[in-house]
């Protein structure tokens, strides 16, 4: 069963965090099962947080695990890795991943 909704209220704060420091609207995404908060930003670049110890996935609990925020860049249709960061708090691995990415 999707639970795209159930996230979107799960991580209400989550979404608002990142569409503030963004300045973009954020949004759950269902990748294969699993979901994560996504950003798009131009040039085909987007940003995706996460907080499980899986490569890509939402627990049903926030803090029980660091949030990864990953930068990617679609090239030939396929996604390219820039940046990964971790850390407790949203805003800290986002900021963290957006300034590796600058620096790519």
């Amino acid at each position: 069963m999707p639970r795209r909704s159930e996230f979107t209220d799960q991580y209400g704060d989550a979404l608002r965090v990142l569409t503030v420091a963004s300045g973009r609207p954020a949004a759950v995404v269902n990748l294969d099962g699993r979901y994560g908060l996504r950003v798009d930003f131009e040039f085909s670049r987007y940003a995706l947080a996460t907080n499980t110890a899986d490569a890509v996935g939402l627990v049903d609990r926030d803090a029980e695990t660091p949030w990864r925020v990953q930068v990617f860049a679609d090239r030939d249709r396929c996604a390219v890795l820039l940046a990964d960061a971790t850390a407790d708090w949203l805003i800290d691995a986002y900021e963290s991943a957006m300034q590796k990415a600058a620096a790519s």
